[in-house]
């Protein structure tokens, strides 16, 4: 009922894992991470096949699925708890304000569809253990990164040292957000090559032309678009080029400056997402399915479905508030996105 898409542990290492089963509460911790907070709800979710499988009584399996693959035990230590064991004697972190209703998660969690936030930024209070509290109890699993660039937290390879170690050993994806667009030279590839994402947008590009500093569109005060058709020829070579970079995941895909925003369905013809998204499909890189900012529209996903695209979900938080994932979590229905539809590193 619960996937965990990233293993905290390498093959071939030892490592610790401790169950405590409570009434309809389920923990997990590998390695004193905890990876599962599950509680059954009284009419849990479950496939016919699969009617069967909730929380009873019984003997006690160790199971390895994967054929060929071997694993070893060295130690089992069972306690048994009594009878009148309190379920939420231990605290359990909030999973209000996320839209993970239960019985919604375990539906995909059996139809196995990947739901990871990669778009978790690490500011605002927002950490590490915070993010694995959320995944632990939400069943959403977490990518967290930070902003790479002149000017962003992550300046030189000292600093994408340091959160890389911060972050090693964990159960959750780790990535950056690349503003530069020369960032994959800038930097060591040992270090690159530790990330399991890149994720970019197309959010700051050189104004009023190419030979301009970078802008952050998202603020209009520092620029003006005189002629938006003309812009839009300029911002879709600017999406190309973005693409064209080793990045993994396109953040808030079509995604229009205020001064142009309302002029989507006008600047956002069906021949620039097809090229958009023909692109995205040739270079590997999943669209981005955005919780709150409503990219991309509805034309785009399913367009970019039937061309073959892979997608992500992100959430693009600016502090530690939950933010709510029902709309990925609709899109799963919605779209018709299937396991092999979605976005996981190193299973390319």
């Amino acid at each position: 009922m619960r996937n965990n898409y990233k293993s905290a542990v390498e093959d071939g290492n030892w490592f610790r894992v401790r169950v405590c089963v409570v009434g309809n509460r389920i923990r997990i911790w590998v390695n004193d991470d905890p990876t599962v907070d599950y509680l059954q709800p009284r009419q849990p979710s479950r496939k016919p096949e699969r009617a069967g499988r909730v929380l009873s009584h019984g003997t006690i399996a160790l199971q390895g699925h994967d054929p060929g693959s071997k694993v070893t035990y060295r130690s089992v230590k069972i306690r048994t708890l009594p009878d009148d064991a309190d379920p939420m004697a231990d605290s359990r972190a909030s999973d209000a304000g996320y839209g993970a209703e239960v019985n919604v998660m375990d539906r995909l969690a059996g139809a196995y569809i990947p739901m990871i936030d990669f778009h978790i930024h690490l500011r605002g209070g927002m950490t590490v253990d915070k993010a694995v509290d959320r995944q632990a109890v939400t069943g959403i699993n977490s990518g967290v990164l930070r902003n790479l660039g002149q000017g962003w937290p992550i300046e030189n390879d000292t600093q994408l040292r340091e959160f890389l170690d911060s972050v090693a050993g964990r159960p959750v994806f780790v990535g950056l957000q690349v503003n530069d667009r020369d960032w994959m030279d800038r930097h060591a590839k040992e270090l690159l090559d530790r990330l399991d994402y890149v994720l970019a947008d197309t959010m700051i590009m050189p104004m009023p032309n190419d030979d301009s500093p970078p802008v952050k569109l998202w603020m209009p005060d520092l620029y003006t678009i005189e002629d938006p058709e003309a812009w839009m020829e300029r911002y879709m070579q600017h999406n190309l080029r973005v693409l064209a970079e080793p990045v993994t995941v396109l953040a808030n895909p079509t995604y229009l400056p205020p001064p142009v925003e309302d002029k989507y369905d006008e600047l956002w013809t069906d021949e620039r997402m097809e090229q958009l998204i023909r692109a995205a499909v040739k270079n590997n890189v999943a669209l981005e399915i955005n919780a709150k900012s409503g990219l991309p529209h509805e034309r785009f996903i399913r367009m970019a479905k039937r061309l073959g695209a892979k997608f992500s979900f992100g959430s693009n938080n600016f502090d530690d508030i939950p933010i709510d994932m029902t709309r990925c979590l609709e899109s799963v229905k919605r779209y018709g996105l299937k396991k092999d539809d979605m976005y996981v590193p190193g299973t390319e």
